[in-house]
């Protein structure tokens, strides 16, 4: 049975799109690699695929906050006897809960609050349930977006659907659930369609939070696995190691990982595809797959205070989970070719594991025959997994609305871009402007102080702007950010040029200035620019914030305080910007304005993963502040100094997002 149900928990607003282009190096999106001799060349032949530069054409969701409030989100429920699953269709078809109902518990970890905090490609990700990531590594550009939803009816029962076009790679992906009346397993299966000629390096990863419980174990058919090692800004090192005793610990207990690590499991190719967790009592999560879908990961934050303080900041105090994963390749770091006009599609099943604990609590090569036993007996081979055939469809019926990209799409194309799932047209804002474009040809400049809505990507579109016979500066602007994501940096920025010649605009101003800091390294240049966008509107957090961070950056401190005075309180009390003239006053030796910021109550709920500057800027403020308490000199380089004053003034664990 599917219905639909609501569902309150405390929430906070993903708040406003960040309507400035992704214009910057790429290092955040993709950080280096390097492996050793251990990882074969075959291994690594893909390592390193379908790196891209730049975001666009999405825009950053970074207005979020961490007020919460009760607020409640639709949800799609297959409900049997045995099962029920639950999904937020709102918030890219996420997989939120499996109840196991003779056990009364369940079966992912559900996270009791809705939190989004900076760990994705587009800043907002939130945890729990299963995550379907598809096209890029960094998770699904649209995990925090709304997908499409629909029933569809066949003789056997109902299935729901849910889609959207992914538009950085343009594919069509979809995500169909089945649970048969009497069936204690919850069948998926994943889809991808590429309608294009070309050839496109392809990524999915279904991303699987269970609960990190101690004695919970993780199993899966494999006795080695590649292993990163994070080397700061030397990213990553792929090692390959045993499983399951690594560094005299054994790993299948998350409990004994001390930092936080990424494990890709090496699954022979002869054994079935399955990973289970397993709690110290032998209940927990069974997924399988057919063998296509043949990656398995395990993800841990760690033992340590920062990873224990990432499960909390993600949730509440006291919560904790581990990722399991399931993907297209050996690591995430790979992404695989995908011939044009082709579609990939595989079956996943998720149901409870339920054995007697000495049979998955002893030697991991017992535990493994114990698992795949139990799943033999109850999924079946899961390479002969089936699932209703879509062609054989009685009727179909859309519940919810995703976006409007599909539908502009296949207007541009001119045909459809998906066999089995329909995109319907609606007033949408953000493809508002290219609908009109395509229909009358005609692309008119709105107030420049208005928001940029959306931004689009491909020789289709630029060459839609360039003939125009009416151009202004809100088409050159665009040709400029097509331009860029296409790579061509210099005519990018001779558009953003041409806009601002025919009329100041922050937008073309903001794109000049992130070329000039990201690539021509004129940093008084892109200041300028920035000071430019600024003048022409105060009132953007976004533009603040490029601000604040190059001011602050190329010298220009107190240019960045005399900003920061004159704002409002929506402005002065927004965590980054806290951030940056927190910076600004100790960079000019204003210890006490400095720590009035950075200390144990400060928040910013932006911080991305990875990310030090908080602890960094600690470290730097309170050992200055020691040393003139102390009248020692501060050396950043004397270890026993830095000691002292370490031990003086401690990290708060309130800042404490150290992932290693």
């Amino acid at each position: 049975m599917i219905k639909f149900e609501k569902l309150k928990m405390s929430a906070a607003s993903m708040g406003e799109l960040n309507p400035l282009p992704d214009i910057s190096d790429a290092g955040y999106i993709h950080a280096k690699y390097n492996t050793t001799e251990k990882v074969t060349p075959d291994e690594a032949k893909y390592i390193g695929a379908g790196r891209i530069h730049t975001l666009l054409p999405y825009l950053s969701q970074d207005g979020y906050d961490r007020n919460k409030k009760e607020k409640t989100f639709e949800t799609a429920v297959l409900e049997n006897d045995h099962l029920k699953a639950v999904f937020i269709p709102e918030l890219g078809g996420r997989l939120w809960s499996v109840f196991d109902k003779k056990k009364g518990k369940d079966l992912l970890y559900v996270n009791p609050v809705f939190q989004p905090c900076n760990l994705a490609l587009r800043n907002a990700w939130f945890s729990g349930g299963v995550e379907f990531n598809v096209g890029i590594r960094g998770h699904n550009p649209l995990t925090c977006s709304p997908l499409w939803c629909a029933v569809d009816k066949y003789e056997n029962g109902e299935v729901l659907r849910l889609w959207e076009f992914e538009r950085k790679r343009g594919v069509t992906y979809s995500i169909s659930a089945y649970l048969p009346d009497d069936s204690e397993v919850l069948y998926i299966k994943c889809k991808i369609e590429n309608k294009d000629k070309e050839t496109k390096d392809m990524y999915w990863w279904s991303n699987i939070a269970v609960p990190e419980e101690k004695g919970t174990r993780i199993i899966t058919p494999s006795n080695e696995c590649f292993l990163t090692h994070y080397h700061g800004d030397d990213g990553y090192l792929i090692d390959k190691v045993p499983v399951p005793e690594y560094d005299g610990k054994d790993i299948s207990y998350p409990q004994n990982i001390a930092v936080s690590r990424d494990f890709f499991y090496k699954i022979p190719e002869e054994e079935y595809k399955w990973i289970a967790s397993p709690d110290k009592d032998g209940f927990g999560l069974l997924q399988c797959s057919t063998k296509n879908l043949f990656g398995r990961k395990l993800f841990v934050w760690g033992m340590g205070r920062g990873g224990r303080h990432w499960n909390e900041w993600l949730s509440e105090e006291d919560s904790a989970y581990v990722e399991i994963q399931a993907g297209l390749a050996k690591t995430q770091f790979e992404l695989i070719p995908m011939e044009g006009e082709t579609s990939w599609e595989w079956i996943e099943a998720y149901t409870s594991l339920d054995v007697e604990k000495d049979k998955v609590h002893t030697g991991y090569e017992k535990a493994v025959e114990s698992v795949t036993e139990y799943m033999l007996s109850k999924v079946g081979n899961p390479n002969e997994m089936t699932f209703p055939d879509e062609r054989k469809r009685i009727s179909t019926k859309t519940i919810f609305k995703g976006s409007d990209w599909g539908a502009l799409e296949e207007m541009a194309r001119g045909e459809k871009i998906s066999d089995i799932c329909d995109f319907e047209k609606s007033d949408d804002e953000e493809t508002k402007v290219w609908t009109n474009l395509l229909i009358t040809n005609t692309f008119p400049a709105p107030p420049v102080t208005d928001d940029i809505k959306s931004y689009v990507k491909g020789n289709f579109w630029l060459e839609k702007l360039q003939n125009l016979s009416d151009k202004n500066w809100f088409s050159h602007f665009h040709e400029g950010i097509i331009k860029y994501e296409m790579g061509d940096k210099k005519g990018a920025k001779e558009s953003f040029e041409k806009s601002i010649e025919l009329k100041k605009n922050p937008w073309a101003y903001s794109g000049l200035s992130l070329l000039y800091k990201s690539f021509e390294k004129d940093f008084p240049k892109a200041t300028e620019c920035i000071l430019s966008a600024l003048n022409l509107k105060w009132d953007s957090i976004s533009i603040l914030k490029e601000t604040a961070s190059q001011l602050t950056s190329y010298g220009r401190d107190q240019k960045w305080l005399e900003i920061y005075d004159s704002l409002g309180s929506q402005y002065k009390e927004n965590g980054r910007l806290k951030m940056y003239a927190a910076i600004a006053y100790l960079h000019l030796d204003m210890l006490e304005k400095s720590s009035a910021i950075i200390n144990e109550n400060f928040v910013m709920s932006d911080i991305r993963e990875g990310e030090l500057s908080v602890s960094h800027y600690w470290f730097e403020l309170y050992r200055k502040v020691y040393a003139k308490e102390t009248g020692e000199v501060y050396y950043p380089n004397d270890a026993e100094f830095c000691k002292k004053a370490d031990e003086k003034y401690p990290l708060p664990e309130s800042l404490d997002f150290r992932m290693n």
